[in-house]
């Protein structure tokens, strides 16, 4: 991946400031105890065009936290100044909302925190290079537990996924991807993961550990527009072995093929076609070409 410096400007609570000035309180639930949410959003040409969808994912994980977002309308504001006063035309957005600092010390909250809201962005971009030769995955020995709340939501608490993503670098691989406490296919320690099979598309279902991704749905619904036959259904690890393709996605890398699982060959002509197809209609969709497209915000 390219870019990935720290934004020259942080939004802290409705204040623009340099890095070095933006301090927290150490106190804060998100710094002490993970207690909050994240979103890590696409920025092209200066918007952010999934921004909708990833506050209502943000939302959704509130209520399952109980805590309390400023308005959405707030978010995205602080969301655009930032984006804005940075200069940034294509990157990263880092939206991150913690419950605050507590009234008392202790694990409970009391529900009369305020929300402490950051916005960080930052040139990023993964290479093309990336693209087209695909990455290079293995199953880590990390397990989801899917009937974990947290598995559901983008929570401060991400240490499962920063083990797993270690586990593929000491592998030498790019991407590790996760089983549940089933040993059925989970999702990738930063993306979810699809197969390709028979001309259609598989996929972990919600309750096996899969991240309500933004990306992800995004491509379940540019797949039925293109006539696929999606399946999202428990997988086991032996179909992805035998998968005739594969590929991951996320807001930021969009549809990433992947060409090799714990070193064994995957994808091949018919199924990178399909792949290459589904990755122009993303492109499209982002583009505002399609009329399915998403407003951009600025």
């Amino acid at each position: 991946m390219s870019g990935g410096a720290t934004s020259s400007l942080v939004w802290i609570d409705g204040r623009l400031l340099a890095p070095g000035e933006a301090g927290l309180d150490p106190r804060d639930r998100g710094y002490a105890l993970g207690d909050g949410l994240f979103e890590t959003m696409l920025c092209r040409e200066g918007g952010v065009p999934l921004l909708a969808r990833h506050l209502a994912r943000m939302r959704r994980g509130a209520e399952v936290l109980g805590m309390h977002l400023p308005p959405e309308t707030e978010l995205a504001g602080a969301v655009a100044r930032t984006v804005k006063a940075n200069g940034l035309q294509d990157g990263a957005v880092r939206l991150t909302v913690s419950r605050g600092v507590p009234e008392v010390r202790g694990l409970l909250p009391t529900g009369r925190e305020r929300a402490t809201v950051v916005v960080q962005a930052h040139p990023y971009a993964y290479p093309e290079e990336l693209y087209r030769r695909g990455m290079e995955a293995i199953t880590c020995g990390i397990r989801r537990n899917e009937r974990s709340p947290l598995a559901r939501i983008k929570s401060l608490s991400y240490l499962e996924n920063v083990l797993a993503r270690r586990e593929a670098a000491v592998r030498g691989a790019d991407e590790a991807i996760l089983l549940n406490t089933a040993d059925m296919l989970a999702g990738a320690s930063a993306a979810n993961v699809f197969l390709v099979r028979g001309g259609g598309l598989i996929t972990p279902e919600v309750d096996a550990g899969a991240l309500p991704g933004v990306a992800r749905g995004v491509v379940l619904e540019l797949a039925g527009r293109l006539g696929l036959e999606v399946e999202e259904r428990p997988v086991e690890p032996g179909e992805l072995a035998a998968a005739e393709g594969c590929f991951l996605t996320n807001a930021l890398m969009g549809i990433m093929p992947v060409r090799r699982v714990d070193g064994r060959a995957v994808g091949g002509g018919e199924a990178r076609e399909l792949v290459a197809r589904l990755r122009k209609e993303w492109e499209r969709f982002l583009s505002g070409r399609d009329p399915g497209s998403p407003s951009s915000v600025r």
